[in-house]
């Protein structure tokens, strides 16, 4: 399945984008227009016009999204308003202390300064983005991400490839069993992360290694309940709130999948082939031991569980504000 994401330029739009500065400026004034993104709307054809609908509005992120059906495939094409530069960091970020990793991460941070460099560049160039979400206008750094990521594997390292299987784990594993606890957005940041505090090579030489990689810190920040913003240190992205009075179903969430993560660290191949029910075969004793903790936490927790993911299956529950997904 293919996905595309086009940005809104249209007249109702740009008078909506107005009101955010309030500057009276003309709906085709050419400064105005510098601060959108070209439009990349393609042109439709009247004769695949009926293979278009238009699915319900989801206030919770920032696209409409239209469907195509070309065929037996169906396309997605998300259409998001954004603001481009609209917000400029100050000196005063690019000089922050550069040990602000040690508030969650206990490893090396030797060369954490380049890391840090890179991603002020990445900013400068790329800038951030304002974009709609839940009726508010919020920011995206979708872009200075993918300029840092675009090059990530030129090493011949196996990063991007061990993002997609622990995504497919998540959507596969986790979130049927537990809700939508970890997103992709998730994920995508502990990639980030990994790439600023693992620079050597040999981390992401295989599959295996590139994947323990990022289990690893994965780990770290489930037992820490804290994943910062890539961009923004003081955003907590584990932050989210349940719709009750009892505050412990966010982190029982996040206790649970450091189990599930650690038996997955213990022996991947084990973890992904095997699977949670498959009593009798081979694997190694620090994963069997691991998969044994994991099904004594999830027996000793079994109605919380339950409640917790008939909350996420509800909705019930209020995150911490960002515009990704």
């Amino acid at each position: 399945m293919k996905a595309v994401i086009i940005v809104i330029t249209d007249y109702k739009t740009r008078l909506h984008l107005l009101n955010l500065y309030w500057i009276p400026l003309q709906p085709l004034d050419p400064v105005f227009q510098l601060r959108m993104f070209p439009s990349r709307v393609p042109r439709i054809h009247n004769s695949i016009r009926g293979n278009i609908r238009l699915e319900t509005l989801d206030l919770s992120g920032p696209a409409i999204r239209l469907v195509f059906n070309e065929g037996n495939e169906t396309i997605p094409v998300k259409l998001v308003p954004a603001v481009r530069g609209a917000i400029e960091f100050s000196n005063e970020w690019m000089r922050e202390d550069l040990t602000h990793l040690s508030d969650w991460w206990d490893g090396d941070l030797t060369h954490e300064k380049k890391s840090f460099l890179q991603k002020v560049q990445a900013l400068k160039e790329a800038g951030l983005e304002l974009v709609p979400k839940g009726g508010f206008w919020r920011l995206s750094f979708r872009c200075a991400e993918m300029m840092i990521l675009k090059e990530v594997d030129a090493d011949g390292g196996q990063r991007r490839a061990a993002l997609r299987l622990l995504k497919f784990v998540n959507q596969t594993r986790w979130t049927p069993e537990y809700g939508k606890i970890l997103t992709s957005y998730h994920l995508k940041t502990i990639l980030l992360w990994s790439c600023e505090i693992y620079l050597r090579r040999e981390a992401w030489e295989t599959l295996l290694s590139s994947l323990k990689t990022l289990l690893g810190l994965l780990k770290h920040t489930l037992a820490e309940k804290c994943l910062p913003h890539y961009f923004l240190k003081p955003l907590n992205l584990f932050n989210k709130r349940y719709k009750t009075s009892n505050d412990t179903y966010w982190p029982l969430s996040l206790e649970t999948l450091a189990h599930e993560v650690s038996a997955m660290l213990a022996d991947a191949t084990a973890y992904l082939v095997l699977g949670p029910k498959s009593p009798g075969c081979s694997a190694n004793q620090g994963h069997e031991e691991k998969t044994a903790a994991l099904r004594e936490f999830k027996e000793s927790h079994r109605e919380e569980l339950e409640e917790l993911k008939r909350m996420e299956d509800e909705h019930m529950y209020e995150e911490v504000e960002t515009t990704e997904e």
